[in-house]
């Protein structure tokens, strides 16, 4: 089966440094932050830190940029049904394997765990946009919409019941952007997101009583068949009704205090609170200029107990300070824009959408955490790509580059 994966001769391989120095920044703030957090350890603890340990990652993302620039898209075109299929196999049998910290996310292999959802993220871009691309070939795309939603959501629901919210969200905010992309009805892509507006929106009545008016005022106007209408109300109608169960029976009870935690973070100060008020002020302690690698306090005092992966950014906050929290948001918008301009140069459909799919991975993680980490979103536990320590989703971001890389390489 794998043996037309892999193209070692006619492959155009050419380092694209238009999207590769944004990486390649990221990753030297990310080694900056990881040796100020070690900076007080000795040379002995130093070299087993860390910040020595997230070198070896990436030179091994660095092989495996490389070693993807050689994969062949019609490859995976041809048997994407197949891996998304291998997907859903892989996440549905997580469950029946022993609960690590609570969570049944990984399989054993030997003394090694593999989490399937994280390298799934790639393989879900592909067989969403081979699923778009089939549904785009056919006239009446209304007929079609209950089956985007079902196999769209397959995945990401079964993420979320290991449970995994953070994870899950990434593969639910990966939709939108590919369903814009294909350029698929307006209506469609409202009413996939209507359905969780309504679940929360039902926590305040008012709110809720005025979605549900907008929504039947849309619901009337659009021009479409009266089943169809009516399908969707239903939907959404159940949506709501769901939405009591789905707090008190699906969701963990440190899924729901996360929640209660970021409406009000003070509710718990001392505890699950903690963490987020410490983000917050380890964040504004930085200033403008920051205090200087090492020089932290919240963070060499340990105020901050999560310093090297999902809050790492708070460091990069207080160490260098605001200056660079806003240029690694220009960077992120360097690497949006070039990916957008690129992928509209793409003129296989398939294709082009993969590239968005793909740069949504790495674009929603940045927000979601930057969002985490100053208390407007709820935590999640999303790290950062190529800032924060970790080495199997450091490889992730490094494939997902990499496939950039080869997309404008060879199919422009």
């Amino acid at each position: 089966m794998f043996k037309g994966l892999f193209d070692f001769k006619n492959q155009s391989i050419l380092i694209r440094w238009i999207i590769v120095v944004p990486v390649l920044i990221y990753i030297f703030i990310g080694l900056c932050a990881l040796y100020g957090i070690n900076s007080t350890s000795n040379i002995d603890n130093l070299l087993s830190s860390t910040f020595y340990k997230q070198i070896i990652w990436i030179l091994l993302g660095a092989i495996v940029f490389i070693f993807t620039q050689y994969i062949r898209f019609q490859f995976l075109y041809d048997y994407s049904y197949v891996f998304y299929l291998f997907l859903f196999i892989l996440i549905f049998s997580t469950m029946f394997f022993p609960k690590i910290e609570g969570a049944r996310r990984w399989i054993p292999i030997g003394p090694f765990y593999f989490q399937p959802s994280e390298l799934g993220k790639i393989i879900y871009v592909f067989g969403i946009a081979r699923l778009f691309n089939d549904i785009k070939k056919k006239n009446e795309l209304s007929y079609f919409f209950f089956i985007i939603i079902i196999l769209s959501l397959i995945p990401p629901m079964l993420v979320f019941i290991q449970p995994d919210l953070g994870t899950a969200m990434i593969y639910f905010s990966i939709i939108i952007p590919m369903l814009f992309w294909s350029n698929f009805n307006v209506k469609i892509i409202i009413f996939l997101i209507a359905p969780l507006i309504s679940m929360i929106a039902v926590s305040n009545l008012f709110f809720y009583y005025m979605w549900m008016i907008f929504l039947i005022i849309f619901i009337i106007l659009i021009n479409d068949k009266i089943y169809y209408k009516v399908i969707n109300f239903i939907l959404n109608l159940s949506a709501s009704i769901i939405s009591p169960y789905i707090w008190f029976e699906i969701l963990k009870p440190h899924q729901r205090q996360r929640i209660e935690t970021f409406i009000d973070p003070f509710s718990d100060p001392l505890g699950k609170g903690y963490q987020v008020i410490q983000s917050i002020i380890t964040i504004g302690s930085g200033g403008l200029w920051g205090k200087g690698l090492g020089n932290g306090t919240q963070t060499q005092l340990r105020f901050l107990p999560v310093r090297d992966t999902d809050f790492v950014i708070s460091v990069v906050s207080e160490e260098m300070g605001f200056v660079t929290i806003f240029f690694l948001l220009l960077v992120l918008c360097w690497l949006v824009y070039w990916v957008l301009d690129f992928a509209q140069r793409v003129e296989n459909e398939y294709i082009s959408t993969v590239m968005i799919g793909l740069l949504s991975i790495i674009f929603m993680h940045i927000i979601i955490n930057f969002g985490m980490i100053s208390g407007l979103l709820p935590v999640t536990g999303l790290p950062v790509p190529f800032i924060s320590y970790g080495g199997s989703f450091f490889l992730t971001c490094s494939i997902i580059v990499g496939l950039i890389n080869n997309i404008i390489n060879n199919h422009i």
